[in-house]
């Protein structure tokens, strides 16, 4: 349908409700919403059927003379329960981002805001939330980057599959907590690691450290957009850029990023820069030069996140496996897996492509460029592509570290509010042995839990007997699930699975778990092995764990001098 169309459909739909408006005054305000607000016909129809209802004093008719009744408040307490055409909607939000763009508009300048926010503001339920962008055409001086607000009146936008919030002029905005985040301006620069903690629109200034063209393809199958990665770097820290515009600065010039936005992709921190920014050569002699940057932006094994990108990092290479496979066009390859340890943890690698030395050369130490992360079983997976991201150093710039006993020790909360690691160990209080703890069934195939003798995916089969036991620890400021497997279960219960099997038969699953629970409920642990962190949370995967003694005199007194306690 035309825009002329548009605009008649929707005067007529105005005149159906409001039989004595003026067509021409009806079509000058939809102009009016189109030219000011960028605001279609169709979602202003409610605000302009309301303003000549006032006018002419009338309420609102049906073509067939029936008074009708206005659209109903929509109230809803998470986004994915609205649909692409619901308006009048009440729900409540956190906003993440708020900013504010000057476009030129049929040739004059408006000040559009918009910004991301996130439902569940109070973590209810799962805990889980979900982000939409939004358009506030009122400009609410109430939303700010975290607050937390009540919406009344808002409207679905939904454009090449995306939903939107539309904030409207009719919509009131309740304050339901203050935000306590500092206010940044835009438009004066911070550091990259400032940067990477914000949301919204920034000012950097960084060198660049990495930059290369890539490809993304449209979800809908429509074609590809050329874009360009890469990494900035500054004293504080380092930070990757995504840019959906032309990038012509090559690594080691210094650039100022002017209204960049930083987005998240799976939790990591990427600058956006667009139609919007502007990005210009900077000069200033202090500015520290490539090589000092090199140094104090590479990060270790303990930092590494799943999606993170053009990393760099010096690490031992301990062991390395190859095996061959066929790929989707009946290809033979060969793909590279190793373990990598460094003084703050261990970490998994995996290679594409032919690497400069042989299992029979290792340890060897390592220095990576500009390699990407992935998750492997939960577990942070360093991606090599080619050879030329390899260097070999001489040697390591730490002491020597034995692989069979690399243990670090990490704070629980510490641990729990991280990212996946593996090689740690911990302390923690056993709150509570779940009841599923003892024997289980897994499927022969999979590996999977078997219930009632099925497995999801392979069906009914014949189970192999495992050994497992579930604890909650808690530190007194982080709770955690713990899964030992079945050795550490054995060491743990100083039996193993045979005469644990029989103990249940004797005694039931139960009795089992009572005496679990009267040994080992409020006793101290520390287990070593890894932790998995994901949205659901982090669980810690247990390979070994023992009971911690703890002085009772010792503890009474630091608790006395810690609340100031005579």
């Amino acid at each position: 349908m035309s825009d002329d169309a548009n605009m008649e459909s929707a005067i007529k739909q105005v005149l159906a409700s409001v039989p004595g408006a003026n067509p021409e005054e009806i079509k000058v305000e939809f102009q009016r919403y189109q030219t000011d607000f960028l605001i279609p016909p169709s979602d202003a129809m409610r605000s302009v059927i309301r303003k000549f209802q006032s006018k002419t004093g009338s309420s609102t008719k049906t073509t067939s003379g029936q008074a009708s009744t206005a659209t109903p408040m929509k109230k809803v307490q998470r986004l994915s329960e609205l649909k692409a055409d619901d308006k009048n909607i009440e729900i409540e939000v956190e906003i993440s981002s708020h900013n504010v763009r000057t476009q030129k508009v049929r040739g004059e300048d408006k000040d559009i805001a918009f910004g991301f926010l996130e439902d569940n503001p109070n973590g209810e339920g799962d805990g889980k939330r979900m982000r939409w962008s939004f358009k506030d055409w009122g400009a609410n001086s109430n939303i700010i980057p975290g607050v937390v607000v009540r919406i009344e009146g808002a409207s679905v936008n939904e454009y090449q599959g995306q939903m939107s919030l539309n904030i409207n002029q009719t919509s009131r905005v309740v304050v339901l907590k203050e935000s306590s985040r500092i206010n940044v301006n835009p438009n004066e620069p911070m550091s990259l690691s400032d940067a990477s903690n914000s949301d919204g629109d920034i000012t950097v200034i960084g060198r660049v450290l990495a930059v290369r063209k890539d490809v993304i393809h449209r979800k809908d199958g429509s074609g590809t957009i050329d874009v360009v990665r890469g990494r900035l770097g500054d004293s504080s820290g380092a930070l990757s850029f995504l840019s959906w515009e032309a990038f012509d600065h090559e690594v080691g010039t210094l650039v100022k990023v002017e209204k960049a936005q930083v987005r998240r992709f799976k939790d990591n921190p990427e600058m956006n820069i667009g139609r919007y920014t502007k990005v210009e050569v900077y000069h200033d002699a202090a500015f520290p030069e490539t090589s000092e940057l090199d140094q104090s932006t590479r990060i270790t094994i303990s930092n590494l996140r799943d999606g993170l990108r053009d990393v760099d990092l010096v690490v031992q290479l301990i062991d390395l496996t190859e095996r061959e496979f066929t790929d989707s066009k009946g290809e033979e390859k060969k793909i590279r897996s190793g373990e990598l340890i460094d003084p703050t943890g261990r970490c998994r690698m995996t290679s594409w492509s032919e690497l400069p030395f042989d299992k029979s050369d290792l340890p060897l130490c390592l220095s990576l460029q500009k390699v990407s992360v992935r998750a492997w079983q939960g577990i942070p997976d360093i991606t090599i592509n080619t050879a030329d991201q390899i260097t070999i150093l001489d040697e390591t710039p730490w002491d020597e570290i034995d692989p069979s006993t690399h243990i670090i020790d990490v704070d629980f909360t510490e641990l729990i509010s991280g990212p996946s690691r593996a090689g740690i160990a911990t302390e923690a209080t056993v709150i509570s042995i779940k009841q599923d703890s003892g024997i289980i069934q897994r499927c022969p195939k999979c590996r999977k839990l078997l219930r009632e003798g099925s497995c999801a995916d392979h069906g009914e089969v014949d189970g192999t007997k495992d050994f497992r036991i579930k604890l909650v620890l808690d530190d007194g400021i982080s709770t955690a699930s713990t899964i030992m497997n079945k050795a550490a279960s054995e060491k743990f219960t100083s039996q193993d699975t045979a005469k644990m099997e029989k103990q249940i038969a004797e005694n039931g699953s139960e009795g089992f778990v009572a005496d679990l629970r009267q040994q080992w409920l409020g006793r101290r642990l520390r287990v070593e092995g890894r932790s998995v962190s994901d949205d659901q949370g982090a669980m810690l995967i247990i390979d070994d764990a023992s009971g911690v003694e703890v002085d009772a005199v010792l503890a009474a007194t630091e608790v006395r001098n810690e609340w100031g306690v005579a």
